[in-house]
């Protein structure tokens, strides 16, 4: 995973080596979406699907400021710090074949 971490983005790549990134970090990463109320589940599995912020609000009637809203409730529950660490968990997910529930 380490490997897969240091071809795709350095700087998570040297966070992963300094927290042991392991398996069960993507465990918790899945158990912690299941604490995502639906409206931030809705911006979530849009973002899953490929769906950049700007096209999530207009897809759910939704202002860009709200999306914003829901981004930063969804980074503290999953414990990530920007748009791009969260893309890097659903594809490394994705890769792995997890199904995100």
């Amino acid at each position: 995973m380490i490997k897969y971490l240091s071809e795709h983005n350095q700087e998570l790549s040297e966070r992963a080596q300094q927290e042991n990134l392991s398996i069960n970090l993507l465990d918790e990463f899945l158990a912690k979406i299941k604490e995502l109320s639906p409206a931030e589940r809705a911006v979530f599995d849009l973002y899953v699907e490929g769906h950049t912020a700007k096209e999530a609000a207009e897809k759910l009637c939704l202002s860009i400021n709200t999306i914003k809203t829901h981004n930063k409730k969804i980074y503290m529950k999953l414990n990530v710090a920007s748009r791009d660490e969260l893309l890097l968990y659903i594809s490394m997910l994705k890769e792995i074949g997890a199904e995100i529930e």
